[in-house]
């Protein structure tokens, strides 16, 4: 009997957690696997058919589709890899800007509500004001958080990686509909020179990406 999955913590899926950036190894641009059974698992992984699965019989009884696979493994699954992988870091970056901004501004509200504590007034004692001033201290501490969050929402405002999450994706799912388009010989993929007119789509949805960086 195979084991049963482990059920998440209630805790996992809340949605500050659920949304935790990750701090480093997240690359802008793809990399293609070394090895093609790598890549196979990668395309299997983003819901694609992988010939992975399919036996000698297959290929021989159904040529047509095992050519068109071939085509779009070749034309169009690198350029849809490519934005799906853009997509994914702008879309680290945005949860990261906001993790930053949410706890920078819990942060100096916690630490200036926490300064008024240690207010000393101008008619305190000499003992008193020779001890450790905690409200100095908090006050420093409130005004550099608040300056780190200044700065991240200057640079999230700057490079709006929201929008560019949200293009990178649009163009990727807009290249997942060409390729189940092309599987099923539908229109403008119904004619003799249908390879060359996914190459041209591509190369078109590329320059569209450009143009509007």
């Amino acid at each position: 009997m195979a084991a049963r999955k482990k059920a998440r913590p209630w805790y996992r899926e809340l949605f500050f957690l659920r949304r935790a950036p990750q701090l480093r190894g997240l690359s802008l641009e793809w990399t293609r696997p070394d090895d093609d059974d790598a890549y196979e698992r990668e395309i299997q992984k983003h819901d694609f058919i992988s010939l992975n699965h399919w036996s000698d019989e297959d290929l021989t009884q159904y040529p047509i589709i095992a050519n068109d696979l071939k085509d779009l493994k070749e034309y169009l699954l690198p350029t849809y890899f490519q934005f799906s992988q853009r997509s994914k870091y702008y879309q680290n970056r945005f949860y990261l800007y906001q993790w930053v901004f949410v706890i920078g501004a819990f942060s100096t509200t916690l630490l200036g509500a926490a300064a008024t504590l240690f207010y000393i007034p101008p008619n305190a004692t000499s003992e008193v004001i020779s001890g450790t001033n905690w409200q100095q201290i908090l006050s420093y501490a409130t005004a550099f958080i608040g300056a780190v969050t200044t700065v991240f929402t200057a640079l999230s405002n700057r490079g709006e990686p929201q929008k560019r999450w949200g293009k990178n994706r649009r163009l990727s799912e807009e290249l997942r509909m060409h390729y189940f388009t092309y599987l099923s010989h539908m229109a403008p993929y119904d004619t003799p020179d249908r390879v060359q007119r996914l190459r041209e789509n591509v190369i078109d949805i590329r320059v569209k990406e450009q143009e509007n960086a």
